[in-house]
């Protein structure tokens, strides 16, 4: 306990405080309007879009990556990047990056487009970020 309470005195700084503080009513005790626009953007027209990033892992090793590449970009015209990332003992995996629509269940939908191409055991969605 500090020593100037114990005495029953107050040094200058809690005098001060307590001054200031006495015709506190309380945080949040009045309530005031904020202008907040409509959080559901009712007749909104176009969504916007999002970049994905994508695991996809071939059948084998012994995939050709160069053939996989233009089926996934012909599958996915959207694909802005495309990079083979090492797994381990010989494994690789495809990274893709590519941008689509925000819309509802478009993420699904990409990944059974791609889980469809020949070659592609598993196609997988690691990130989404809104752009």
């Amino acid at each position: 306990m500090p020593r100037s309470l114990k005495k029953g005195r107050l040094n200058s700084a809690a005098r001060h405080a307590e001054q200031r503080s006495n015709g506190a009513t309380g945080a949040g005790s009045r309530a005031s309007r904020t202008p907040v626009q409509n959080a559901d953007f009712q007749g909104r027209d176009a969504m916007g879009s999002v970049a994905v990033i994508i695991r996809v892992m071939p059948e084998s090793p012994e995939v050709n990556f160069e053939v996989l590449k233009r089926s996934l970009k012909a599958k996915l015209p959207g694909i802005q990047d495309i990079k083979e990332e090492p797994i381990g003992f010989g494994l690789k995996a495809l990274k893709l990056a590519a941008v689509i629509n925000d819309a509802g269940g478009e993420t699904d939908a990409l990944e059974q487009s791609l889980n469809s191409v020949p070659g592609v055991e598993r196609a997988e969605i690691i990130e989404v970020t809104l752009m």
